[in-house]
């Protein structure tokens, strides 16, 4: 048994390897998260009242595996949500990851501990990842600074957040809380278009598509 999960957790992080890889060749420097249903797979609804250890049980195995490779790739990953947990969400993050990646990976939810007054939309994740965005380029030590709209993709179960994304210039992948691990797959199918005129497809994965040509 203990053979097979090696294995399994093998091939996760092949895939992840994979997917981080694809990341890379595309620019994309910035993982915005989303937490309930998409780094956990339960739906806390904000009121979470158990252990934290509970709570670390139900991490998605793809995002222990993908976390880790993304960080050691210069991509930096932040927490978006609409929880006011942070803490709790935090202390998930400190008991998953080692310090050198939790300690660095900004939280923003609904917990009135932050503002975003750019110009940029607000609805949907949109204003969550630009304050992130913000704290990270705050911090030269950590390498990344040139976080744009084209360098971000967003990870959220919920297909009104991918679709004001993307209506925003942003990548976006939906995860499937039926099969998260697809989400892998998704990101290998990710490309590089301009400009970003947006068409909803497949579910799975949703970005920004070229303009066609038309004499229309």
């Amino acid at each position: 048994m203990s053979a097979t999960l090696t294995q399994r957790d093998e091939r996760l992080e092949r895939k992840c390897s994979d997917a981080v890889g694809k990341l890379v060749d595309l620019n994309i420097n910035f993982l915005a998260i989303d937490f309930d249903q998409t780094m956990i797979d339960i739906h806390t609804g904000g009121r979470w009242k158990e252990t934290v250890p509970e709570l670390v049980s139900h991490m998605r195995p793809l995002f222990l595996h993908l976390v880790p490779i993304a960080t050691a790739s210069n991509i930096r990953v932040a927490i978006v949500t609409f929880s006011p947990q942070t803490k709790h969400i935090r202390e998930v993050l400190e008991h998953a990851f080692p310090p050198s990646i939790a300690e660095i990976i900004p939280i923003r939810g609904n917990d009135q501990t932050w503002t975003y007054v750019g110009n940029g939309m607000k609805m949907g994740k949109q204003e969550h990842m630009a304050s992130a965005a913000e704290e990270l380029m705050a911090k030269p030590a950590l390498g990344v600074m040139g976080v744009s709209k084209s360098t971000t993709l967003l990870i959220d179960d919920d297909p009104r957040n991918i679709k004001r994304s993307l209506k925003d210039g942003t990548r976006a992948v939906w995860i499937n809380p039926r099969d998260p691990n697809r989400l892998l797959s998704d990101i290998l199918l990710l490309n590089e278009v301009t400009p970003p005129i947006f068409e909803m497809r497949d579910m799975s994965i949703l970005q920004p598509i070229a303009t066609p040509h038309s004499s229309a």
